[in-house]
């Protein structure tokens, strides 16, 4: 019986000694991965010059400022501005919070991708997290231009349904809908692992039958042929305001009678103008950036001469979220009274705080000095 327990003890002990050895192996092996990791991250390396550095930092310097404040100021306006929420202004200002967010995180993570090699930065499984920013809002960019095009549409065509159809509940449904199917077309590169996860894919290296051809494809494929359609529209749109127009001088002699008809009319086709110099604008910064998908997918290039491809691209497109403020400023008015409002109140409280932080008891003297001068 004291053998037994004997031999029940040390196997007892043994498998302890086992158990304790494996939790110390896993211990081991884990703490080995997290100094692999960092071991990776510490080996990335500039791969520019000095020179492209110190454009990089100057030119996406501008666009990143640009963009924050820029949209900053059109979300601001709509805000504090009752006369600037209309139906057409909340697409408008969605657009914006898409623009200042590719600015925020989209613009910082694929330019850091884009000066940094090394591991995790090049695999194939891990790279295309550094662009989804910037894919998922120009996708939701695109689809906001879409919803201002046939907002436009049918405030020219169907004034008299206008308010019917375009009301503030269903411009808003219409923005979420835009802001989902971008969000998830945005996001293909990352919904699916490659098949070669840590394939290197910096330089002319391409994807390996991954999600990210797929969406670069259907990049090539939609964005021209949307850009395409909203052109026709545009047209169509352009002349029946010609017709307006038309009409309008017509009827010149009954001007006093028609002076509020003639300002709504006058309003309507400087919005439908405007709008159509956004989708000018998109279609300039990212019809190159379509280019560079198609290069990337199906040319085959040096690493120098698709690294100047990508640049050239890449500032139009991301540029393109600091253009849009600059364009409702100088065409609106109110958008314009709005920003000088909002700068005023900034620089304005800035020098208050700063005159009291040089004279904090300035006021208090100047009261004590009143108080205590003798009558006269």
């Amino acid at each position: 019986m004291n053998v037994a327990s004997h031999v029940s003890f040390t196997q007892s002990l043994s498998m302890n000694i086992t158990a304790t050895n494996s939790n110390y192996g896993a211990m081991d092996s884990s703490t080995d991965g997290n100094i692999d990791i960092l071991a990776d991250l510490l080996s990335l390396h500039l791969s520019v010059s000095i020179y492209w550095l110190v454009f990089y930092i100057f030119v996406y310097g501008i666009i990143f400022f640009g963009s924050i404040i820029g949209n900053q100021l059109v979300i601001f306006s709509y805000i504090i501005e009752p006369k600037l929420r209309r139906p057409t202004n909340i697409f408008i200002v969605s657009l914006a919070v898409a623009d200042f967010i590719t600015g925020l995180i989209g613009l910082p993570t694929a330019i850091f991708g884009r000066l940094f090699t090394g591991p995790y930065v090049c695999f194939a499984a891990t790279r295309p997290y550094l662009y989804v920013g910037a894919f998922m809002m120009s996708s939701v960019s695109i689809g906001h231009l879409v919803l201002i095009t046939i907002d436009r549409y049918i405030a020219v065509t169907r004034p008299f349904k206008y308010f019917t159809i375009m009301t503030t509940r269903n411009c808003r449904i219409f923005a979420a809908i835009s802001w989902f199917c971008g969000t998830l077309f945005g996001a293909l590169p990352v919904i699916s692992p490659p098949s070669n996860p840590t394939l290197w894919v910096c330089g002319t290296t391409n994807y390996e039958g991954s999600t990210v051809n797929i969406h670069r494809i259907g990049a090539v494929s939609f964005i021209p042929v949307i850009l395409f359609f909203l052109c026709l529209v545009y047209i169509r749109v352009y002349i029946v305001a010609m017709k307006h127009v038309k009409e309008q001088s017509e009827r010149i002699k009954a001007q006093t009678k028609n002076d509020d008809k003639s300002s709504a009319k006058s309003s309507m086709i400087r919005t439908t103008v405007t709008t159509s110099i956004v989708v000018g604008a998109f279609a300039v910064c990212w019809l190159p950036t379509t280019a560079k998908f198609f290069i990337e997918v199906f040319v085959d290039t040096t690493e120098e001469t698709l690294f100047m491809i990508q640049t050239a691209a890449e500032i139009l497109s991301f540029g393109n979220s600091m253009v849009n403020p600059i364009i409702y400023g100088y065409r609106n008015t109110l958008f314009r009274k709005t920003y000088n409002t909002i700068l005023r109140s900034v620089c304005c409280r800035g020098c208050k705080d700063e005159r009291k932080k040089q004279n904090p008891q300035g006021q208090s003297k100047s009261e004590s000095a009143i108080t205590i001068s003798p009558n006269p």
